[in-house]
């Protein structure tokens, strides 16, 4: 199968760059979402990824020019989905909007699309049902920083066709992805079930009183020589999300610890409308943390 148009449903940051990405390589984009002003916030920080490439990374002016004319924005499902070849999902961390989504994607896309989730905790298997094809299923992971930590997690569920799986790993090789494949449905694939024993670990430090995050990120980037600590992360995958996987992390284990890492995060930055980067404020404010400035290592 050729792929040559990508639908991106959910614009946040993981939408965002994986939009952006496809259109860099060539592919034409459609980003959905349902409220405007997200995909208005999505067009800028596209916008602001074309003049990063430009200005940083070797891109000619005529070559980020012509990502951006290839990216489309629609609150109009039907007309989004209605020659997509491929669909990359990434909306909020929820069952049963999974379910909804897929539901309606279904009903909007032609039999040929293939449908790719980038949920960081859900099981293909858990969603295939609601797909309408399940055969046409799986999930294609990406990393925060896509074109940097240029991994893409290949995972399918036991229905899912290995013509489906050979199309998705050629389209991520064509976005200059390196497909790393998952042998078994697991949870989080390779990189989240190292993060996010990690990050609990930063939360619960925080949490507990033990320490600020500031000095748990310096402490981090001293020690590894890592461009951006625990919080910063947590800020750039978007706190909303990480308080989902803690609540989900609480539900499954009954840990009163992950219980209060989602109570304070929930209580100090998701209902005063801090969710990270993409609100503009999250452990960090934003465009310009703290923890990119020359003297925070000091």
């Amino acid at each position: 199968m050729s792929i040559s148009k990508v639908l991106i449903a959910g614009v946040g940051t993981m939408g965002q760059q994986i939009g952006w990405q496809c259109a860099l390589h060539g592919f034409d984009v459609v980003m959905f979402n349902l409220r405007q002003p997200s995909l208005d916030t999505c067009r800028k920080a596209q916008r602001e990824f074309a003049d990063l490439f430009h200005r940083e990374k070797g891109q000619s002016s005529d070559a980020v020019a012509a990502a951006l004319a290839r990216i489309s924005y629609t609150t109009d499902l039907a007309k989004a989905g209605a020659d997509a070849d491929i669909v990359s999902e990434s909306i909020i961390e929820d069952p049963d909007a999974k379910h909804s989504i897929y539901k309606a994607l279904n009903e909007c896309c032609p039999a040929k699309t293939i449908f790719t989730t980038n949920s960081s905790t859900l099981l293909p298997s858990q969603i295939a049902a609601s797909t309408g094809r399940p055969e046409k299923f799986m999930a294609l992971h990406f990393v925060v920083g896509v074109w940097e930590a240029n991994v893409a997690e290949v995972m399918a569920h036991p229905g899912t066709t290995a013509e489906t799986v050979d199309t998705v790993v050629a389209f991520a090789k064509a976005i200059g992805m390196v497909p790393i494949h998952i042998g078994r449905e697991q949870s989080g694939y390779i990189v989240n079930s190292l993060l996010i024993p990690w990050a609990v670990a930063a939360q619960s430090l925080v949490t507990n009183g033990v320490a600020t995050p500031q000095d748990i990120d310096k402490t981090w980037m001293i020690t590894t020589q890592m461009r951006m600590g625990p919080f910063g992360l947590m800020d750039a995958v978007g706190l909303g999300t990480v308080t989902t996987i803690f609540k989900a992390l609480s539900a499954q284990s009954g840990d009163d610890l992950a219980r209060r890492n989602a109570a304070y995060l929930e209580d100090n930055f998701v209902l005063r409308g801090k969710l990270g980067v993409k609100s503009g404020e999250g452990y960090y404010s934003y465009p310009e943390p703290d923890y990119q400035r020359p003297d925070f290592l000091s």
